[in-house]
């Protein structure tokens, strides 16, 4: 086996391939020590998704050495859709074999089921993210985002996100009449609750609400996403898978 992974909890992989299938096609997988990475840009090329599923969010993870396997999301979503709240999965590849196979282990050990998907060649390029320093990083609850995103896209093409020190506003402009949604910082006991601001200097900047939406779906993986703004920065919406020694999906 050159890889061999066993994940205590295979909703976090269904999470992670819903959160980006209906903006990736097909990914490469690549496989190292490490864990396993994707890296893909939508097929209009204006969002970059990026995942970081660290080794230790396995149970088990053996990787003999750094491999990339390419496989087609629509697919391996239907696969892990098969898999109930409480089961593992396991995954292993052998040397240069062109399937992946699955299993997925019910949390009483009574039913397993074993899938094999095949894998793709994908020409990727690996693309050096350059590491941003942002002029506003907010952190805000994840299915309060989502919320927003959701209910603004209704009303136009263009949304406007406005941060200072006063809190963060999300407005939308349309033919039907126009939307604002003003988050203030505020604390609270739970950390997915709160509302953080770390604001540099104000910065305003506009995006297109569907692609905001589709960010937003990777909420069930997180309570809190984090957002990083600058002027001339690509917007960075963040997910911590659970916990941050997990890993991220950006």
């Amino acid at each position: 086996m050159v890889l061999e992974a066993h994940l205590q909890q295979a909703m976090l992989l269904k999470k992670v391939v819903d959160a980006m299938k209906d903006l990736c096609k097909d990914v490469n997988f690549d496989c190292s020590e490490k864990g396993l990475q994707v890296q893909s840009m939508d097929s209009s090329h204006v969002a970059l998704v990026s995942l970081l599923l660290r080794e230790s969010a396995f149970s088990e993870f053996k990787c003999d050495r750094p491999t990339s396997l390419g496989m087609n999301v629509d697919s391996l979503g239907k696969i892990l859709k098969m898999c109930g709240q409480n089961d593992s999965l396991k995954l292993r590849w052998q040397n240069d074999a062109d399937i992946v196979s699955f299993q997925c282990e019910s949390g009483e050990d009574d039913r397993i089921a074993d899938f094999e998907l095949k894998l793709m060649q994908i020409e990727s390029e690996h693309m050096e993210i350059p590491e941003q320093h942002y002029k506003v990083v907010a952190k805000l609850p994840s299915a309060e985002f989502q919320k927003i995103c959701r209910d603004l896209k209704e009303f136009g093409e263009t949304m406007q996100v406005k941060a200072s020190k006063e809190g963060i506003t999300f407005s939308v402009q349309g033919d039907m009449g126009a939307g604002n949604v003003m988050l203030k910082p505020r604390e609270a006991e739970k950390p997915e609750e709160k509302v953080t601001l770390t604001v540099h200097e104000p910065v305003s900047a506009t995006f297109a609400p569907r692609y905001l939406v589709n960010f937003a779906k990777a909420a069930p993986l997180c309570g809190t996403v984090e957002l990083g703004l600058g002027p001339d920065a690509p917007l960075l919406v963040r997910y911590n898978l659970e916990n941050a020694d997990n890993g991220h999906m950006q």
